[in-house]
């Protein structure tokens, strides 16, 4: 089995934890990336904390897998680069990365494009877009080094695929991340390596819980907006875009490359 890594992997009710705990159950050992501190010019937005990434370090070596704990800024490429090559070093080579570190908030990107703050605009895309290019360089280099025939897979939005009012920045970066991805793919294609992205629709996270909730004017807007805008009519768990990660980390996924996939219970079918 390969080794993982796998970054935003220590919040609660995370999709990036959910991710670790789903390639640790596939047999895979997981290096687990997480900032476990308050964002730097993030405003408010939550992050885990160092207990946090303690705690899912900890359960995946229930699960008889190995893992490792680092803390890391994933827009930092110092901090990027020492966190890839320690995980290489502890672990092994890394075969699989699960870019899943992003997001958006108020204090961090979220209100009209005309007010938004241009050092908020610009955290978005550190966070979202440059921290995804920046894990998979690191990663991809070291898997050409070793010859190692991988997989990544970035984590978008179907915020990506049609532009969500109030969240622009958030949009951007996520677009950002589908062409990204795409070139990638071209330029990895030939070293056997593939590069795929998910698109998540509403997400029940605790940071779509508490924007949504804000956006939509309370419980009761968020249920009139389920029934209005998902034909599946329910919002999604970590757990469900977790296994589409597993799937595209998968050799049953081995002839997919460059794809930008939704997997938003039908909201978004671009």
């Amino acid at each position: 089995m390969a080794i993982a890594f796998v970054t935003g992997a220590a919040r609660p009710r995370g999709i990036g934890r959910a991710v670790a705990l789903q390639l640790a159950r596939s047999g895979h050992d997981v290096a687990c990336l997480d900032i476990a501190r308050p964002l730097p010019g993030g405003g408010g937005h939550a992050t885990a904390t160092g207990s946090d990434l303690d705690e899912v370090v900890a359960e995946i070596k229930s699960l008889g897998r190995r893992a490792l704990a680092l803390r890391a800024d994933v827009s930092d490429e110092a901090q990027v680069e020492a966190a890839v090559q320690t995980a290489s070093d502890e672990l092994g080579p890394i075969g699989l990365v699960a870019n899943v570190a992003g997001g958006s908030g108020f204090g961090f990107g979220i209100g009209p494009l005309v007010s938004i703050p241009a050092d908020e605009f610009r955290r978005v895309l550190e966070v979202n877009l440059i921290g995804t290019w920046l894990v998979s360089r690191a990663c991809a280099n070291r898997m050409i080094s070793a010859g190692i025939r991988g997989r990544i897979c970035n984590t978008s939005s179907q915020a990506s695929k049609a532009g969500f009012v109030h969240m622009g920045a958030y949009s951007a970066a996520k677009a950002g991340i589908n062409l990204l991805t795409q070139v990638l793919a071209k330029e990895l294609g030939p070293q056997g390596i593939s590069v795929n992205a998910v698109c998540p629709g509403t997400v029940d996270t605790e940071a779509t819980r508490f924007v949504a909730q804000h956006l939509t004017g309370g419980p009761e807007g968020v249920r009139e907006y389920i029934e209005r805008e998902i034909p599946l009519r329910r919002i999604q768990t970590p757990e469900e875009i977790a296994s589409a990660i597993g799937w595209l980390l998968s050799e049953d996924a081995a002839g997919v490359t460059g794809e930008a996939v939704n997997v938003s219970a039908g909201q978004t079918m671009v």
